[in-house]
């Protein structure tokens, strides 16, 4: 279900960019009174709608407490709430709703010894700090990209930008394992009981990957030891490390970080646990998905 809601959200992000593509190609209209009758017809929709999206909700947030339940789902629903945005109505200030969305990936950050914080907030551009481990760990750009770029874009589609200080120079955008810097959230149901010190080997969507607990947090890397290109699923994983077959050690409680001198982390991916659910932000573009793995002995 979760995958299903993600394409219908892209297919919607998809249009929404079209849209905007179609309107910038206005002003190549080469004769003008078509190209004023064109942006007249485009603010007389915008104005149309937007009334009418404001008559919705306020018939909705007055139906007492059935009908604002309703409210606070509409206005938090990702597609919706680019619409309100668009004509003004979103209730919910922009620097609310970036804290909002800084506070689902901190868990994740603070898993991996790392956070962030929201440095300042100036006409209309975010600048973050990275804190912690992140600060030296060369994949950073994974936990950067996935996890705080994609948390504040969905929550904050009219944010005009984003500064981060703190991040690794020797970190790189985007991903190799992510070509198409476009990732989505999919669930991985046999991870919610993973047993304490053990590890799984998960499919999806064309990416390997290995997700291990310890200390009742989760972690997920990408299946493939950087040192001897060996998958990790072959390996052991023991009080926290992770230790390919043949013998290179790093530590999973620490984005990935070697033991043994090596200069390359593992490369994580992010992972949050919300409402009984265990998602990771893999990419999309494989044509594989949801092949069901199985316990490493």
């Amino acid at each position: 279900m979760l995958d299903k809601s993600g394409d219908s959200l892209s297919e919607l992000q998809r249009e929404g960019k079209h849209i905007q593509e179609l309107i910038a190609r206005i002003d190549d209209v080469p004769d003008p009174s078509s190209r004023a009758m064109l942006e007249e017809c485009i603010g007389s929709l915008l104005r149309f709608y937007g009334q009418g999206l404001a008559r919705i909700l306020d018939f909705v947030g007055g139906a007492g407490p059935h009908g604002q339940e309703i409210y606070d789902r509409l206005v938090n629903d990702a597609a919706v709430r680019g619409l309100l945005l668009i004509h003004d109505l979103h209730p919910v200030p922009l620097e609310t709703r970036l804290r909002e969305a800084l506070d689902t990936v901190r868990p994740y950050m603070e898993s991996h010894g790392g956070n962030v914080e929201l440095l300042s907030l100036e006409e209309d551009v975010a600048r973050l700090g990275l804190r912690g481990h992140c600060q030296t760990c060369p994949s950073s750009s994974v936990t950067l990209e996935l996890a705080i770029r994609g948390a504040i874009e969905e929550a904050c589609p009219d944010l005009m930008g984003i500064e981060v200080e703190g991040l690794d120079p020797r970190s790189t955008a985007p991903v190799q394992h992510l070509p198409n810097g476009a990732p989505v959230w999919v669930e991985i149901d046999e991870a919610k009981d993973l047993p304490e010190g053990s590890m799984i080997p998960v499919f999806r969507k064309g990416i390997s990957l290995i997700v291990c607990q310890r200390g009742g947090q989760l972690y997920a890397y990408r299946d493939h030891c950087p040192a001897c290109n060996m998958p990790l699923r072959l390996g052991a994983f023991e009080n926290g490390i992770l230790i390919c077959s043949l013998g290179h050690r790093y530590d999973a409680r620490r984005a990935g970080t070697p033991l043994d001198q090596l200069s390359r982390h593992l490369d994580p991916l992010p992972l949050l646990v919300q409402e009984g659910s265990v998602r990771v932000a893999i990419g999309r573009e494989s044509h594989e998905e949801n092949e069901i793995s199985s316990p490493v002995s």
